[in-house]
């Protein structure tokens, strides 16, 4: 499962240009009346010669749409526009392959309208527990008409490595995301982590499901400050108990319920019984 994940979640850049990769952007992705899609890419740095989007593959794994070299370069830092004809229907995430130079490289980027409604906080890590934890917060907008069902997380490192993931045997939410929320979400270390870390924390669709597919990609870092991991158990005091809407709730059957902790964190349970 690790290797198969590890396979998936390698594509945010490929070839020889990763460092010139990591300055592009996608910023919207529109569609004219069913047969032309258009790529808005921003970029960074001072430009590339020869860019294009050679295709883009859907969350099916069907071709979008196949692109073709018609501009000498961009201007750089700034935002150019790509429009080609449509092939099959975008569902997303889109797989988007940028291709710039010659000889030609090529970056993978990665698109979902509804990454930019999602928020990732490292919290701490729990290093009392086995295996050791590294608990997040993920808060949440509005998604529209994109979601991430059966939604977990996995941590890189820059290297690539799988480093933390979540457990479905011990996740509080195998379900997917909930528009305007907050919950809190931890994930098993698979190895050592040095601090201070570097690394991407990628939101994979279809995780609980057996079907994962990476639908956003966060940056994500860990400071070498001491109140970043948690080394000893803390006696933790419940003030409160809210739903939903915020309102101070009791514990009812079948509802959801945060849990408000006088040492600042919260947890979100599902009351079943």
């Amino acid at each position: 499962m690790k290797k198969l994940l590890l396979i998936l979640l390698c594509l945010p850049t490929i070839g020889f240009g990763q460092s010139y990769c990591s300055s592009l952007n996608i910023v919207d992705i529109t569609i004219d009346g069913d047969t032309t899609i258009t790529f808005s890419i921003s970029d960074e740095s001072s430009g590339s010669s020869y860019p294009y989007i050679a295709y883009s593959i859907n969350a099916l794994g069907d071709t979008t749409h196949t692109g073709y070299l018609d501009l000498y370069g961009n201007i750089g830092f700034d935002t150019t526009l790509y429009s080609y004809t449509i092939n099959s229907t975008p569902i997303y995430p889109l797989s988007v392959y940028y291709v710039f130079g010659i000889p030609s490289d090529t970056c993978v980027l990665l698109y979902h309208p509804s990454c930019d409604s999602v928020s990732t906080f490292f919290d701490y890590i729990d290093t009392l527990s086995s295996p050791s934890q590294i608990h997040i917060t993920i808060e949440t907008l509005e998604f529209g008409n994109n979601n991430f069902g059966y939604g977990g997380f996995i941590l890189l490192n820059e290297a690539g490595d799988t480093i933390a993931a979540e457990d479905i045997n011990n996740a509080g939410n195998v379900y997917g995301l909930m528009q305007n929320n907050i919950e809190n979400r931890f994930l098993e270390l698979f190895q050592n982590i040095n601090i201070p870390f570097s690394g991407t924390l990628h939101l994979i669709s279809g995780f609980f499901a057996g079907d994962p597919n990476t639908s956003c990609i966060f940056p994500f870092y860990i400071t070498n400050e001491p109140a970043s991991i948690q080394n000893e158990t803390k006696n933790k005091q419940l003030i409160k108990v809210i739903d939903l809407l915020g309102r101070v709730a009791e514990a009812k059957k079948n509802s959801i319920k945060f849990y408000i902790y006088d040492d600042g964190t919260v947890e979100k349970k599902v009351i079943i019984e």
